[in-house]
């Protein structure tokens, strides 16, 4: 640990177990908004595509809030990631009509 200007204790940033949850949390936000637009989208695709924007803007604004914590901000930019991630590939599948 080292103490900052503020007199305050600080610990090395965790890169390898930060990027590992990072990874992990972008392939499941990725994976569940294709599973949403592939049982949605099932009935109709359009309302699938729906779907996946209204889980994406909900979790969206929800975890914005928490990106600044030290542990969640891990947990978080992984989701972003993800949630991008996977409405590109509910559009893609739209636009190729499955």
């Amino acid at each position: 640990m080292t103490a900052d200007t503020d007199g305050h204790t600080t610990e090395p940033t965790p890169w390898g177990l930060g990027l590992i949850v990072t990874t992990s949390a972008a392939l499941f936000a990725t994976f569940l908004l294709v599973g949403v637009y592939e049982l949605i989208g099932g009935v109709l695709s359009w309302l699938g595509l729906i779907a996946v924007l209204v889980v994406c803007v909900g979790l969206g604004w929800t975890l914005w809030d928490l990106r600044e914590r030290p542990v969640w901000r891990w947990v978080v930019w992984g989701a972003v990631i993800g949630l991008l991630a996977g409405f590109g590939s509910s559009v893609a599948l739209f636009a190729l009509g499955r």
